[in-house]
Order: C-alpha cells, then structure tokens, then sequence
C-alpha cells in the first residue's frame, strides 16, 4: 500500500487542455446602421456577417440597453457584438464594452466593409488608419487604433462622389455569392478568429 502511494505521489498528473478562447474574452463586433431597411447593403456587411456567425450557432442575441448593443456568447469568453447605434457611433459601444465588461481594444476584431478591397476578397488586418470609414474612425478616436479587423471587400463605385450612395446601396445577386463563398471561405478558420490568431489569418486568407 506504500509502495502504491508513493508511485501516485510521484506519478505526473495531466491537465486538461484549455482551449484558446478562454485564454481572455473575445469581442467580434459588426459594424452596420441598426435600421432594417440596412440589411443586405454593402455599409452592413459586418453586422450582417456576426448575425450570421450567430444564426449559424442557433444562437439569439440579447439586447443591452447599457451597452447600445445586442450580444450572445458564441464559446467560452467568445462574444459577438451587433451595435445599436448608426454606423458613425460605433465608437460609443466599444467604450461600453469597455466600461462594463473590460474590454481592450487588442481583444476586439471589427468587422467592417471596405471599398479598397474587391468583392469576394478580404484581408485581416491589426490595427491601422480608418480609410475614410466613418465607423473606423470613430472607434479610433474613442478606444485607439489597436483593434483587429476584418476588411470585408465591397469593391469601389470608381467616384468619389458616389461612395456614400454606393455602400449604402444593396449587393446584386451575383455580389450575394461571392460574399457567400467568402463566408464559407472564412468561417472555415473560427477557431482562429475566436482565439484572434491574427497572424496566422492573414497568411491562410489575405
């Protein structure tokens, strides 16, 4: 019975792994104007791909008032974050998200739409400057410029001048399946995007 304690003390004991994503909490927010005549119009990509992440999960988002958001937890500490506010105010729910739940902008991935980058393409990217999008900026001047992004390409109207009407334009049906394809493509990697394994996405997707 000694010799049988003994070789139990000494004997090494494995510990369960952990997964990545409860290593710290995880803030995948899309950006988009809260209004449903938005729905399926190129500004909305971002909202429209995290209620989507969602559906996917069976998952029903809870809306919080405090926050200016609806939320739901999609794995341990893994949380998706539609905002209740216009495209332009989105910096005031990352203030929130950081007020109640502690949130750093290291540990936040935005997903947005961007009109630099083609339809049926995108590009992971930390941190960085706006390039014009509203929604960018005012998160840049309210938490910095350290959150990670999800650049989800809409293409270019090719004027200026028509940029506005352009993303708040809805996708033809042909632009419908490239970004379908890309979902696929994409949400293929969540265990990277839920532990924002960055670096590695940028190398598998950019």
């Amino acid at each position: 019975m000694e010799l049988l304690t003994k070789a139990l003390k000494n004997q090494k004991i494995k510990k369960k792994p952990q997964n990545n994503y409860s290593v710290q909490k995880v803030f995948i927010l899309g950006i988009g104007n809260p209004e449903e005549k938005y729905n399926n119009t190129r500004h909305n990509i971002g909202k429209d791909w995290v209620e989507k992440i969602a559906k996917d999960h069976e998952l029903t988002f809870v809306k919080k008032s405090k926050l200016k958001c609806s939320i739901c937890e999609v794995e341990p500490h893994v949380y998706l974050v539609v905002p209740d506010v216009y495209v332009n105010e989105t910096g005031r729910v990352a203030l929130l998200l950081k007020r109640y739940l502690n949130a750093k902008p290291e540990q936040i991935l935005v997903l947005h739409d961007d009109i630099d980058t083609q339809i049926g393409e995108a590009k992971f990217k930390c941190g960085g400057g706006d390039g014009g999008h509203n929604g960018l900026k005012d998160l840049s001047n309210v938490i910095g410029k350290d959150f990670k992004r999800l650049k989800i390409g809409v293409s270019h109207p090719g004027r200026k001048n028509e940029v506005t009407n352009w993303v708040l334009g809805k996708f033809k049906p042909a632009e419908t399946q490239l970004l379908e394809d890309l979902y696929k493509k994409i949400i293929a990697h969540k265990d990277k995007i839920f532990s924002l394994e960055i670096e590695k996405l940028q190398n598998l997707v950019n």
